[in-house]
């Protein structure tokens, strides 16, 4: 008899994941988070401590101490770009905090190109002094953004399944630094394949709890689930479209896996690849015109291009006797997959017009690459022994990390979207 039951987005007392930086660079670009004027504490937290945690997080940046600041300016007027020359600053964040109303806080704030000597951006946000942290993340986005000129995705949300112990498997939500960890689904049998809606307020996942792999949509706020109906026949490997109208799936018919489309809005199901050989996780183009698949019908997994509107399917891996999972990159020109020769597994990347693939982990035991909304980072599940653990990187290769995990193994890491 299998035991399960939800807990709607259920707050725990202590975060299973946190973000711990494994290799650096001296070469990062150095920022400087000036304490803001006024600023408030969020626990024992700053404004500007916690943006300083924000655009640290993945090692993209060098951060200079506070004690090794020579002033703490707040205006354009008190900034001088020699001061932060000097010490080698490539950006500084300044701000002010009004607090005279205490239900509300008005903050503005400036980010400065040292090199340039300019003001790169110039920002004002409002919030309750309870969403310190909400505010910090937004504030980091925009300063991210200004400096790079990517999206910034400290607001975005990981999904991924826990296995704490034997017949006991749990799907976790929480925020891309392991912060708010809230638990969605507990089950006795196993649970696969998360992923998010476009619009984050639902996940659909492979549950086991039938004795057979079937597909739920469950809303992250309400807490119903539904399953979607295929007659009882196995189904998996889940995934949203970005256009939010479809699922893209996998289904056995006689024994048989091909690749499927669930319309979201009819609940009608049409198939989509028809082979002998098996044909498995699905991934969508970031304009839903495009799937990438696994097949075997070439006599070694390898990942196959469909067009959708004409069901055209090319191959796109040529290197190697293993290549699966892959995923696009937001551009849509790149890919992330798992490539495998001679039982040794690493992460790997590929653009779609050449037969190069770039490993770029190196433990052998990699798998499930997720990549963030802005195409710069990515993090997957991989082994030390017999525990499984996220790890990450970003795509210059100078940050890696790891998200450990307290206890049990951890694996199938889902990045959510972005959402305004």
């Amino acid at each position: 008899m299998f035991f399960l039951f939800f807990l709607i987005l259920s707050p725990l007392s202590e975060s299973k994941l946190k973000i711990e930086i494994t290799q650096g660079s001296e070469t990062l670009p150095k920022i400087a988070i000036v304490p803001f004027r006024n600023e408030i504490l969020s626990g024992s937290k700053s404004i500007s401590s916690l943006i300083e945690a924000n655009m640290t997080l993945f090692g993209e940046f060098n951060s200079l101490k506070k004690n090794e600041m020579l002033s703490y300016p707040h205006s354009e007027e008190n900034f001088y770009y020699r001061d932060w020359k000097l010490l080698e600053v490539d950006f500084v964040v300044i701000g002010n905090v009004d607090n005279s109303n205490l239900n509300n806080l008005d903050i503005n704030y400036l980010v400065f190109d040292v090199g340039l000597r300019k003001i790169i951006l110039k920002g004002d946000i409002s919030g309750n002094p309870n969403e310190l942290e909400q505010i910090s993340k937004i504030i980091s986005n925009r300063a991210y953004q200004s400096i790079t000129g990517l999206d910034g995705v400290f607001n975005t949300k990981l999904a991924y399944i826990l296995n704490p112990s034997k017949n006991s498997y749990k799907i976790y939500i929480s925020d891309i630094d392991g912060s708010d960890e809230q638990l969605l689904f507990n089950s006795s049998s196993p649970l696969m394949s998360p992923s998010w809606s476009a619009d984050r307020k639902k996940l659909a996942y492979v549950s086991f709890e039938k004795g057979y792999p079937e597909i739920y949509i469950q809303d992250l706020f309400t807490g119903n689930r539904s399953s979607i109906d295929t007659l009882g026949m196995s189904n998996s490997a889940p995934v949203w479209s970005p256009n939010s109208k479809y699922i893209a799936f996998v289904m056995s018919m006689s024994g048989n896996p091909d690749i499927y489309l669930y319309n979201l809005r009819n609940k009608k199901i049409s198939r989509l690849t028809r082979h002998y050989g098996i044909d498995t996780e699905p991934a969508w183009s970031p304009n839903s015109k495009k799937l990438l698949f696994t097949s075997n019908r070439s006599g070694s997994p390898q990942i196959y291009e469909l067009i959708i509107s004409s069901g055209r399917i090319k191959r796109i891996t040529l290197d190697g006797d293993y290549n699966a999972r892959a995923r696009y990159f937001p551009n849509g020109k790149d890919i992330v997959l798992v490539h495998g020769n001679n039982g040794i597994f690493h992460i790997a990347t590929k653009n779609l017009k050449s037969r190069f693939i770039n490993s770029i982990s190196k433990t052998s035991l990699d798998e499930s690459p997720t990549i963030s909304p802005n195409g710069n980072i990515i993090i997957y599940a991989t082994k030390k022994k017999t525990q499984g653990f996220l790890a990450g990187l970003t795509i210059n290769g100078k940050s890696k990390f790891t998200l450990p995990v307290q206890e049990g193994s951890v694996r199938e890491p889902a990045w959510s979207p972005l959402v305004n």
